[in-house]
């Protein structure tokens, strides 16, 4: 997850700089700092070119050419039919991001608004916001005229829920704390023993709506006035999917997790399961634009049992999983809540599957 802190920049980095503003066609600009972010091999800065502000930033590794000229192209779609996009800064040849040696840049604009707090009086009225923000997207997605951009068949959710409980089994094994490993194996056990269900339930169901859909949408990712999104942001997952899949996982990140600007662990945020008053204020403001088509509500428990491993390995066990210093004794008790929590969750899900279904009518 991501933390932002602008920090001071020596010369040399700024030297670095000026080559890449140059690239963009920019030669008078000022140099705000370094953005923090959680993610080690990504830099990003702030600058301000006339007097607008703008994030320079390396476009992760990985994206390969068909991947960013889709979401060029997605982004610029959604964003002329209304979507809150922050525009990008276009080269004097009129290309969205410029190579420096192998690095790839992209300049956007400052995003405009809050970020999301779980504590600020006004989340639940962003929660429904945040509903409604991905029923409008998917709405014009189904409209995109440009080629499907699909995800190769390893990177279908079937496989990335197993590799990642392959991940979390792996760790169970380094862990040297007895309790945590064990809690840890519970937890993959729990989960591995409902995935079947759940894949044969979705794939029993023909006609699911598919299209691109954002592919990371939390509440990191989009910024509130004090009752609506002034810009969605981080557009690299999207993709092709079944709509159901990216519902489950905003309906899970909205409803059962706790998000604080400035913290870089993101806790459960109930003893088990959902929040269910968000729940039903997400599904409730997304429903209002996109209904379910025959029998894909009743499968929205089924969409969650895939996502929920993926997204809490991405969000309350983080920095479990991924970090490489291993266990920080002052954490144990809570790390050992949060897998106490994990590890409830397919219980609690297998009770409820039916009533969260209805909430999206």
């Amino acid at each position: 997850m991501m933390d932002e802190a602008v920090q001071p920049e020596d010369q040399e980095d700024l030297l670095d700089l000026n080559e890449i503003m140059q690239a963009f066609g920019i030669s008078a600009w000022t140099n705000l700092g370094q953005i923090s972010v959680l993610l080690p091999d990504t830099l990003q800065w702030l600058v301000e070119i006339n007097e607008q502000r703008y994030v320079l930033r390396e476009r992760p590794e990985g994206l390969i050419e068909d991947e960013s000229s889709h979401r060029y192209a997605f982004r610029s779609y959604l964003a002329s039919v209304g979507i809150p996009i922050p525009s990008l800064w276009l080269t004097p040849g009129g290309e969205s991001s410029v190579t420096i040696g192998e690095t790839v840049f992209e300049l956007e604009r400052e995003a405009d608004g809050e970020h999301f707090s779980t504590a600020d009086a006004r989340s639940l009225a962003w929660v429904s916001a945040a509903g409604e923000m991905l029923a409008r997207i998917h709405q014009a997605s189904c409209l995109y005229p440009g080629p499907q951009h699909r995800w190769p068949s390893e990177a279908h959710i079937g496989g990335v829920v197993q590799g990642y409980l392959n991940l979390a089994r792996g760790k169970a094994e380094t862990i040297e704390i007895a309790a945590i490993a064990a809690a840890l194996s519970h937890w993959c056990d729990q989960w591995e023993a409902v995935l079947p269900q759940a894949m044969v339930a979705i794939g029993s169901v023909r006609g699911l709506p598919e299209f691109h859909i954002h592919g990371d949408y939390h509440a990191l990712n989009l910024r509130f006035s004090s009752r609506s999104i002034t810009a969605v942001l981080n557009w690299d997952a999207s993709r092709w999917e079944k709509r159901i899949i990216e519902l489950a996982y905003a309906l899970f990140y909205f409803s059962s997790l706790t998000w604080k600007a400035d913290s870089t662990t993101t806790r459960p945020l109930v003893k088990r399961g959902f929040d269910p008053e968000r729940a039903h204020r997400f599904l409730a403001a997304y429903g209002e634009i996109e209904s379910p088509v025959a029998n894909e509500a009743a499968i929205l428990g089924n969409a969650l049992a895939l996502v929920a491993p993926i997204a809490t390995i991405n969000g309350p066990l983080e920095d479990l999983i991924f970090n490489p210093r291993g266990v920080d004794d002052t954490l144990i008790d809570d790390i050992m809540d949060r897998l106490a929590w994990a590890a409830s969750f397919p219980g609690w899900l297998g009770r409820v599957r039916q009533s969260i279904g209805e909430m999206w009518k």
